[in-house]
């Protein structure tokens, strides 16, 4: 009855009633996600009483990684990531993993870099001791040819299946690829820059 008398007085009024709409649900909005933060980070550790810290940017996938301690920051890089199986030739994609570690090296304190070299177990020992030195000495020839760290100092050393960071085989005996492949790495150690007040 009350929509009839609505629709009479709106009639003598010479206008048209707006037709009905059935309203549709929205769906609430989705917050973005935040990004990372590029200080964020989780311990990893304590080596002889100097903490480690790993940047909460770095992936596995990537071959990178950064670890910040009291003394500098260390920038690890899968071997896999620069160089072919079994050579001491930097590859055109490992110039993208070598462009942000020479940004760190920018950015770090004055002194010698290191660069250092690791393979797997696989091979044999004297063999794997070279091949570490001399992609230690491609990584670092690489930087010698940026302009911005053509002053900077760089060692490097080659230690071949030493230090492994993961086993080499499987608890049976058997080959253990993907332990291999994280012990062919290549680290860079930075000093650590000036502290500000």
């Amino acid at each position: 009855m009350r929509v009839l008398a609505l629709l009479i007085a709106l009639a003598a009024c010479g206008q048209q009633p707006a037709p009905e709409v059935e309203a549709t649900p929205q769906a609430a909005p989705v917050p973005a996600p935040s990004p990372p933060s590029a200080t964020s980070g989780r311990q990893i550790g304590s080596v002889s009483g100097l903490s480690a810290e790993t940047s909460s940017l770095t992936a596995d996938i990537s071959g990178f990684s950064i670890e910040r301690t009291d003394t500098g920051t260390r920038v690890l890089l899968a071997a896999d990531t620069l160089f072919d199986f079994d050579k001491a030739t930097l590859t055109a994609a490992a110039e993208q993993n070598l462009r942000r570690a020479a940004d760190l090296v920018r950015q770090g304190g004055e002194g010698a870099v290191t660069v250092t070299g690791f393979t797997d177990a696989k091979g044999e020992d004297a063999y794997n001791l070279a091949l570490s030195r001399r992609r230690a000495e491609a990584v670092a020839g690489w930087f010698r040819t940026q302009p911005e760290l053509r002053a900077r100092t760089f060692k490097t050393e080659g230690r071949g299946e030493a230090d492994p960071v993961a086993p080499n085989t499987a608890a049976d005996g058997t080959d253990d690829p993907t332990g291999r492949a994280r012990n062919r790495r290549v680290t860079i150690d930075i000093p650590r820059g000036a502290t500000r007040p």
